[in-house]
């Protein structure tokens, strides 16, 4: 095989840094131009600029990064792709004194095309980042830390003539064997290419290979006569499906992804996973650490996930996608994923008219983040749910349009996932007839007892906990006949504090409500999952400051700097034993 004709310039590493003070007035300004860098800082990329310096920890505006890079030579008719795997939450890119695009939302993969802009030799790229939260529409209200900055990747791509944008498989289990599909997306500048598509087994074996002719998109259905399901069981089922772009016999672009055969469906109030029951044995994990915020250190990553499996979790459910490293982790893991768009606690009072959910603009963010979210996971096997949105007043006569839109994007992108929307209380609303899994986020037991008292008491309980809300809750949802998912539960504890009596806020406290909690669950055939919230302490702005509270919200079975609470004891009792028949 001749040499690879792609191109990957990592751009991680070293950028120079400076807040905007004056954004306003600096409006239009680009620093990609010929300006001294002389009084700016140099900084990791990817990183979060409030971890940069103990000045820039409670940051939130207009930042400036700048990187210069070298390219000996472009190809003719360069095609060049720029990657972000994540920018927060609002930024303008420009290369070499031309602006590029902009993107909105923090947490979703964007590319920009660069193909114009790129010299042969010196570069500047120059990226100015807006974390303003008032500016902020999805999400709609702080429930986890603003960390600014570019907190992934970066990663220009070079070809020659023509370059493929997205690859997505779809394979199925078929008998001993497997069906499905590979659809390829090209920028081109020849109006005829050909797609050439190798499939690779686990074994890296050749199982099939086709090819089709076209012009910048290319479906090409395959049939596998024996096939290895990918399950949490066999996570090393991990098939490749490489692509090369040509020009008769020149290759003009090569690019591989991984991928597994498996099929999820919903039957009466059971999920099947490749035909087989599948009890999800969660926890809700918000991206968080003291050492780097929202970015994903792969050492830390792996800790944690090493830390969950020890608890037997099978499952995590995230507020925001992940990125990339993130999710190749849990596919060799065995690790399932249920990614959401963060359409966060979007709220209008029951009386607005023309609300944000009737706002064409905020429709179309949240369709582009569910895009984004979908494309860039679209291939991850560990992925089994999608979410459309968490705690939104989905009794607003307004959001019905708003839901539905979002609900057929995803499944128009995707039809071979579950799709869902975690309810607070079991309000689904307007949602319930077009997700196909109930999802219900409760904290009765913990905000209902808080309030009786007031914030910062430490009340005593008796045991054992009593919850008829939630059964009642769950009596009612499983009268839906579909599956339903205790999405989140929970209460704070403060690391450390321990008390005989299960006062409130107390390590004994949260543990007892959780095993509670995961005890009624059991006793419903409906229930098919259990999503305590959370993994670990976070950073928390939505959190007023009390005596207990203090920027952190307290919720995680472990601290934020992974300590493990009491609730690690009741949480791995619980998910280490065969789920019992009711």
């Amino acid at each position: 095989m001749d040499a690879d004709p792609r191109h990957v310039i990592v751009l991680d590493g070293l950028w120079r840094f400076a807040i905007d003070q004056d954004p306003e007035y600096h409006r239009g300004y680009d620093y990609s131009r010929a300006t001294s860098l002389r009084h700016w800082e140099s900084v990791p990329v990817p990183g979060c600029w409030n971890r940069y310096a103990e000045r820039y920890d409670l940051y939130e505006g207009v930042a400036w990064f700048v990187r210069e890079f070298h390219l000996p030579h472009l190809p003719p008719d360069a095609v060049a792709t720029l990657h972000f795997g994540g920018v927060n939450y609002r930024c303008d890119v420009f290369l070499n004194g031309q602006r590029l695009g902009g993107h909105e939302g923090g947490y979703t993969a964007f590319a920009l095309d660069a193909s114009g802009a790129l010299n042969v030799g010196a570069n500047r790229l120059a990226v100015r980042v807006d974390n303003r939260h008032l500016r902020m529409r999805l999400p709609a209200v702080l429930g986890w830390y603003n960390y600014g900055g570019i907190h992934r990747e970066v990663r220009l791509v070079v070809t020659a003539e023509a370059q493929i944008a997205t690859i997505t498989v779809a394979a199925t289990p078929r008998g001993a064997g497997a069906e499905g599909t590979v659809r390829v997306a090209a920028a081109a500048n020849h109006r005829a290419l050909t797609c050439r598509v190798t499939l690779r087994d686990p074994q890296d074996e050749v199982v099939w290979e086709g090819e089709a002719a076209g012009a910048g998109a290319w479906l090409l259905p395959f049939a596998l006569a024996q096939a290895q399901p990918w399950s949490p069981d066999a996570p090393a089922a991990l098939y490749r499906c490489g692509v090369e772009l040509a020009d008769g016999e020149r290759a003009l672009d090569r690019h591989t992804v991984s991928f597994g055969v498996r099929r999820l469906e919903v039957s009466g109030r059971r999920i099947l996973h490749n035909a087989e029951p599948l009890h999800l044995r969660g926890i809700c994990y918000l991206c968080d650490h003291p050492a780097t915020g929202v970015t994903c250190d792969p050492e830390a990553v792996r800790q944690d996930l090493d830390a969950l499996q020890a608890l037997s979790v099978n499952c995590l459910r995230s507020h925001f996608p992940l990125p990339d490293l993130f999710l190749d982790e849990c596919d060799r893991r065995g690790m399932m994923l249920w990614l959401e768009a963060p359409i966060y606690c979007v709220a209008p009072p029951a009386d607005q008219r023309g609300s944000i959910f009737a706002d064409d603009a905020v429709t179309a963010l949240a369709l582009q983040m569910l895009e984004e979210m979908v494309a860039q996971a679209i291939n991850h096997p560990s992925v089994i749910i999608w979410s459309v949105g968490n705690e939104c007043n989905t009794e607003h006569p307004e959001a019905e349009g708003f839901f539905r839109a979002c609900v057929e994007r995803v499944r128009s992108l995707d039809p071979t996932r579950l799709v869902s929307y975690a309810a607070l209380y079991g309000g689904i609303g307007c949602v319930a007839d077009l997700v196909d899994v109930i999802s219900i986020n409760q904290y009765w037991g913990w905000y209902d007892r808080v309030a009786q008292d007031g914030i910062g008491e430490e009340q005593r309980v008796t045991l054992p906990i009593e919850l008829p809300q939630l059964e009642q809750c769950l009596a009612e949802k499983s009268a839906l006949g579909r599956p339903l998912l205790l999405s989140e539960f929970g209460a704070d504890a403060e690391p450390g504090y321990r008390c005989p009596d299960c006062a409130l806020w107390s390590e004994d406290y949260q543990a007892a409500l959780l095993a509670r909690t995961l005890d009624i669950a059991a006793r419903f055939p409906a229930v098919c999952g259990t999503f305590p919230f959370a993994f670990a302490d976070y950073r928390d702005p939505s959190k007023p400051i009390t005596q207990h509270w203090h920027g952190l919200n307290l919720k995680g079975i472990v601290s934020w700097h992974r300590e493990p609470k009491l609730a690690c004891e009741p949480l791995g009792e619980a998910y280490q034993q065969p789920r019992r028949t009711p």
